[in-house]
C-alpha cells in the first residue's frame, strides 16, 4: 500500500507542477519596431475621435506669481554659490524620498529624470534611509528648488504642471549647486536682455553673477542647456526678454529635452566623474579601428570597411597594391550615421560571397551592471528576390580572464529578406551577462548584387522603450500632406499585452495648428482583450519624436507623456471597435523643429517611440512611509540602482499555447486519473502475491528515477573560437 501512495502522490503532483508551468497566457507582442513605408491617410477618411492631453507649460509660466527667486529657486540665508564647493554634496550617490502626495505621473517623471542623471553622469540616487542630508520631492505650489546643499532635507517642489522629466532635470542641476546659464558672468557676449519687455517685478531674475559666484567649470556659453531661460521668459508684453547674438540659436534657448552636453560635462566635471553609472556604448566605424572590431581569419566571407567621398564614384577599389575588390553597384551612397550622401564609414559585407558562406564580426569585451540593456544598431538589406542571406546578431558569453567566446547560444535577431534601399534601425532589449561580446554574422545568399551593411551599434544601459516605427520618405510625405492627413502606426502591444495605434499627422491635426506635427494614442482591439483588466488606467504613456544622433549619450528626444485616468473613461475601456478614441496632443511639435533642429530627421526618415509603463503599483509605495514625518523612503524608488547588481530582471510573461491546461483544469484531470490509477493498482496487488512487495518497490523506484533528468556531458556550447584572428585592415574606398 505505501507503495501505491507514492504513486498516486508522484502523478498527482507531476500534473499539478505542469498546470502551474504552462498556465493559460497572453500572446504578446516583444518590444520591437515596424520599418514600413507609411501610407498618408486623407483626413475624414477611417478618421476617429481624438481628446487632447494637457498641454505642458514651461517652468517660469508655471511660476509666474510665485516670488521666487530667478523664477524657481526658494531663497535661504546661506548663499550657494557654484564657486563655493562647500555647498557641493560630499556624495556621488545622493539619497532621495518621495512625498506620498506626488501624483503618478510626478513619480513617472522623476524616475526619468534619476535614470537620465544615471546614463549621462557618474550621480546616483538612492532611497534615504537615515541619512541627514537628501532630497525629498514634494508637490508644492509651482516647481522650484535651492541652489546647492543647504543640510538636512531639502525639498524639490514638483508641483501642478511640473512633471515633466525636463523639469526634474532642471530642478536637480539647481540642487547640485548650478544657476541659470543666462546667469553667467559672460552672457552679455552671447544674450542681450530686453528690459523693455520684462515684467517689471521681475527684472532681478536677469541679473547676472561675477566670477567670484559663478563658475562656467570651462564650459563654453551653451545656449542649449536645460538651463537657459526661453526667449520670452517673463515678457510683459508677449515679446522676446532674450535675444541671442547669434540668431540660430533664437529658437533653440529655451529647450525642455534633456540635458544638453554643456550641462553634462559642467556636472561631470563639478563631481568629477570618470564615466557614466549606466555604462553604455557606441561605435559608427569612423575611425580606422572600427571600434575594436575583428573577424575570424578562417571565415568563408568578410567583413569590410566601406568609406564614402565626394569624388569620383566607381565599383572597384585598389587595397593594397594589387588586390581589387568588386561590390554590388547597390551599395548605398550614405552611411547609416550621417545619412548624408557621399559621407562617413560602414560596414559592408562582401557580396561575392557563395551561398551559405559566413562571416563573424565580434566586438571587444563589453561590460554591463544591469539585468537588461537596449541594443540598437543600423542595417541595411537589399537583396535580390527569395535571396537566402541573412544578418544574426549574438550576444556571446565569455572568459572573463581571457576574453574567448564560451557560448554564442542563439541569437537576439535574425533579418531576412529585402529590407528595400533604406538605412533601418533594429532596436530590441537583451539581457546580457557582466562581460560579453556581441557577434555579427552574415550570411550570403549567393547573389553578387546582395547588400548587407552594419552601422551605429549602440547598447544603453537600461531596457529599450516599449515599441517604435519608422516613417520613410518623410519630407515627400510632409510635402504631400495636408492639415488633418495622417499616418496611422502599424498595431503594437504593450508589455502586459494591450493593444495601441498611434497617429501623426505631419501638418497638423486641424487647421488651427497647421505648423505643428500632431500625436495621438489609441487604445486597439487586440487579441488579449478578453484577458485584461479594465479600464486602462495607471498608464504612463511616453510619445516620442526620436534624436536619432549617432551617439545616444547626446540625444534630445522631443517627447511628452501623460497618465491614462478617468479624464477619459471612454479612451481606456475595452475597445468594442477597431479603435477607442485617441488621447494626445495637437501641438506635439513644432514641424520647422523636426526639419531644422538635431537629428530628427535623418536618411530622410522620422522615427516615432511610444514607452508604457504601469504606474498602478506605484501608488502604494507612497503609502508605507510609517512614520510621514520622518520622510524616510526605503521601499518607495521604483528602481534602485546602488544594488542594481544584485537585482533580478523584470521577467516578461511567458509565451505559451491558448489551449494549455489552467490549474483548475489540470488538478480535476489529475484527481480522476488518480482514481483510476487507484483503483488498477488495487487490483494488481490483489493479483501479485505479497512476496513480490520487494519487486514492486524496486518498480516504483524505477519509475520515479525515470523521471530524473541526467547532467549534460557538455556545456551546451555550439560556438567554439577560430585559432586567430584579423583586424579590419583593409578600407574601401569610394572615389
Amino acid at each position: 500500500m505505501r507503495s501505491l501512495f507514492v504513486i498516486f502522490f508522484v502523478f498527482f503532483s507531476v500534473l499539478v507542477v505542469q498546470a502551474n508551468r504552462a498556465p493559460r497566457e497572453f500572446k504578446i507582442i516583444s518590444r520591437g519596431g515596424i520599418s514600413t513605408k507609411s501610407e498618408l491617410l486623407v483626413g475624414g477618411q477611417n478618421n476617429f475621435e481624438r481628446f487632447e492631453a494637457f498641454q505642458e507649460r514651461d517652468i517660469f509660466k508655471i511660476n509666474a506669481d510665485k516670488g521666487l527667486r530667478d523664477g524657481d529657486i526658494a531663497s535661504v540665508n546661506t548663499y550657494n554659490t557654484l564657486v563655493d564647493e562647500g555647498k557641493y554634496w560630499d556624495t556621488r550617490s545622493i539619497p532621495v524620498a518621495y512625498s506620498p502626495d506626488l501624483n503618478l505621473q510626478a513619480l513617472a517623471a522623476i524616475e526619468d529624470a534619476l535614470r537620465e542623471y544615471e546614463m549621462r553622469t557618474c550621480l546616483s540616487f538612492v532611497d534615504r534611509t537615515t541619512e541627514t542630508n537628501y532630497i525629498y520631492f514634494e508637490p508644492l505650489d509651482g516647481c522650484w528648488s535651492y541652489v546647492g546643499q543647504i543640510g538636512g532635507m531639502q525639498t524639490i517642489s514638483i508641483g501642478t504642471g511640473c512633471e515633466s522629466m525636463s523639469t526634474v532635470i532642471h530642478e536637480i542641476m539647481h540642487a547640485l549647486g548650478i544657476y541659470h546659464e543666462q546667469s553667467r558672468t559672460d552672457r552679455n557676449d552671447y544674450v542681450t536682455i530686453q528690459i523693455e519687455n520684462i515684467t517689471p517685478e521681475k527684472e532681478y531674475a536677469f541679473d547676472s553673477y561675477s566670477y567670484d559666484v559663478i563658475d562656467d567649470r570651462r564650459v563654453p556659453y551653451d545656449y542649449n542647456s536645460v538651463m537657459h531661460y526661453s526667449d520670452t521668459a517673463f515678457t510683459s508684453n508677449g515679446q522676446k526678454t532674450i535675444i541671442t547674438l547669434d540668431p540660430a540659436f533664437q529658437d533653440v534657448i529655451g529647450q525642455r529635452r534633456t540635458f544638453s552636453v554643456g550641462d553634462v560635462t559642467k556636472i561631470n566635471r563639478m563631481y568629477q566623474c570618470a564615466e557614466p553609472l549606466r555604462v553604455s556604448y557606441t561605435c559608427n566605424f569612423e575611425s580606422e579601428s572600427v571600434c575594436g572590431y575583428v573577424q575570424e581569419s578562417t571565415d568563408d566571407a568578410d567583413w569590410l570597411r566601406y568609406r564614402e567621398h565626394f569624388c569620383k564614384r566607381l565599383f572597384r577599389y585598389t587595397i593594397g597594391e594589387s588586390t581589387t575588390v568588386t561590390v554590388s553597384p547597390n551599395v548605398p551612397n550614405t552611411d547609416g550615421t550621417s545619412g548624408i550622401d557621399g559621407y562617413g564609414s560602414y560596414m559592408l559585407f562582401d557580396s561575392n560571397a557563395d551561398l551559405n558562406e559566413v562571416a563573424n564580426m565580434r566586438a571587444m569585451r563589453l561590460k554591463s551592471n544591469v539585468p537588461q540593456q537596449c541594443l540598437e544598431f543600423f542595417y541595411y538589406m537589399d537583396l535580390a528576390t527569395n535571396s537566402p542571406a541573412s544578418l544574426s546578431v549574438y550576444v556571446a558569453t565569455i572568459d572573463p580572464s581571457t576574453g574567448d567566446i564560451l557560448q554564442l547560444g542563439s541569437p537576439v535577431t535574425t533579418l531576412t529578406g529585402d529590407h528595400e534601399t533604406y538605412w533601418n534601425i533594429e532596436r530590441l532589449t537583451i539581457s546580457a551577462p557582466a562581460e560579453y561580446k556581441l557577434v555579427f554574422v552574415a550570411n550570403s545568399g549567393g547573389q553578387t548584387l546582395d547588400v548587407i551593411a552594419v552601422d551605429d551599434i549602440t547598447v544603453l544601459d537600461k531596457p529599450c522603450e516599449t515599441s517604435y516605427f519608422v516613417i520613410h520618405d518623410y519630407s515627400e510625405l510632409l510635402a504631400s500632406s495636408s492639415t488633418g492627413d495622417y499616418v496611422l502606426s502599424p498595431i503594437m502591444y504593450t508589455d502586459d499585452g494591450y493593444a495601441f495605434y498611434v497617429t501623426v499627422f505631419p501638418a497638423g491635426a486641424d487647421g488651427s495648428n497647421g505648423e505643428y506635427l500632431a500625436m495621438y494614442y489609441y487604445v486597439a482591439m487586440g487579441v488579449n482583450d478578453d484577458k485584461l483588466k479594465w479600464p486602462f488606467y495607471d498608464r504612463n504613456i511616453k510619445m516620442s519624436v526620436v534624436d536619432q544622433e549617432s551617439d545616444a549619450q547626446i540625444r534630445m528626444n522631443q517627447y511628452s507623456h501623460f497618465i491614462t485616468n478617468d479624464d477619459c473613461e471612454s479612451c481606456w475601456s475595452q475597445p468594442t471597435g477597431w479603435t477607442n478614441g485617441g488621447w494626445g496632443y495637437s501641438q506635439f511639435m513644432k514641424t520647422s523643429d523636426i526639419i531644422g533642429t538635431r537629428h530628427f530627421v535623418k536618411h530622410n526618415s522620422l522615427m516615432i517611440s511610444i514607452d508604457v509603463k504601469d504606474m498602478s503599483n506605484a501608488a502604494p509605495y507612497t503609502s508605507k512611509i510609517a512614520n510621514p514625518e520622518a520622510k524616510i523612503s526605503s521601499s518607495m524608488r521604483l528602481t534602485k540602482m546602488d544594488n542594481d547588481k544584485d537585482r533580478q530582471p523584470i521577467l516578461r510573461p511567458t509565451y505559451t499555447d491558448e489551449n494549455s491546461l489552467s490549474v483548475s483544469e489540470a488538478i480535476s484531470i489529475a484527481a480522476v486519473t488518480a482514481s483510476i490509477v487507484f483503483v488498477l493498482m488495487i487490483v494488481v496487488l490483489v493479483t501479485f502475491n505479497f512476496q513480490n512487495q520487494k519487486h514492486l518497490t524496486q518498480v516504483v523506484k524505477a519509475f520515479i528515477g525515470a523521471g530524473k533528468t541526467p547532467p549534460p556531458d557538455y556545456n551546451g556550447a555550439n560556438f567554439k573560437p577560430r585559432e586567430g584572428h584579423v583586424n579590419f585592415s583593409v578600407d574601401i574606398d569610394k572615389k
